[in-house]
This record gives structure tokens, C-alpha cells and sequence, in this order.
């Protein structure tokens, strides 16, 4: 007889998403050849030469499609990248690339004013470059015996 180790396992966690994919497949969307996805730009976030460096990829938008804004210690870019393609009836076509609407935030360092994001926009990255604040020296205080 064999000894097998048992794991603990959700009951029908395997179902769960096979109903749940199943379903799509049957998403009214889905045949004809469109699906409504949300999307969210992917980003890439460093540390270089004094700055945060945030760095976007919104392939397809155009500039003014995309708004930055700095409100309460967050960084927000927004934006809409619009559909491209035609509807035509009695053929099958599938869409894979994703539009709509999009907004990513983020959290910056105390005292950063508008004023000192720079931005640029090239062949499809968004590039943002905020200043990193500057590190308090420690103050010495002098302690008096008396």
C-alpha cells in the first residue's frame, strides 16, 4: 500500500474556475470577436541620480489622451486609449488588444510640488521624474546641567 501525502485543498476550488471560465466562453461579447477588459498600464519604478523615475508603457496614445496630476500626495496619470477598429457584419474578428479607460496612482514624498515633475512622452513611454526629497541631517542639541 502506498503512502500518500495529504495536502489541504478547498473543496471544488478546481470547479470554481472552471464554472467561472466556462462562463466567459458563453459572454455574449465573446463571439462576436470584442471582450471589454479594463487595463492598466504597466510601469517601471527606480531610483536614479536624485530622482524617482516612473516609467509607463501607453502604446498607441496619444499625448493628449494622457493627464497628470499631483493632488494630496498622490501622483495620478490618467487616460483613454480608444478603439481602432470597424464593425462589420458576417465575418468573424477578434480583438485582442485592450482599450478604455485607465488610472494609476501613486504616493510621493512629502513637500514635491507640481512644479518640479518633469514628463516626457516617447514612442509610447510615459516618462515621469520626481525629485527625491532630501535626508534631514540630525541636529545636534546641546544639553545644559544646571
Amino acid at each position: 500500500m502506498a503512502i500518500t501525502l495529504w495536502r489541504y485543498r478547498r473543496p471544488f476550488e478546481g470547479l470554481t474556475s472552471f464554472f467561472s471560465d466556462f462562463d466567459s466562453w458563453f459572454d455574449k461579447d465573446f463571439f462576436e470577436g470584442t471582450t471589454v477588459k479594463s487595463w492598466e498600464p504597466e510601469v517601471d519604478i527606480e531610483e536614479k541620480d536624485g530622482n524617482y523615475l516612473i516609467k509607463a508603457d501607453l502604446p498607441g496614445m496619444k499625448k493628449g489622451d494622457i493627464h497628470i496630476e499631483l493632488h494630496n500626495g498622490y501622483l495620478t496619470m490618467k487616460g483613454e486609449r480608444k478603439s481602432e477598429h470597424e464593425d462589420k457584419k458576417g465575418d468573424y474578428h477578434r480583438y485582442e488588444r485592450t482599450y478604455g479607460s485607465f488610472q494609476r496612482s501613486f504616493k510621493v514624498p512629502e513637500g514635491v510640488q507640481e512644479k518640479d515633475i518633469k514628463a516626457k512622452y516617447h514612442d509610447g513611454v510615459l516618462e515621469l521624474s520626481i525629485p527625491a526629497p532630501k535626508a534631514a541631517k540630525p541636529k545636534a542639541i546641546e544639553i545644559k546641567v544646571g
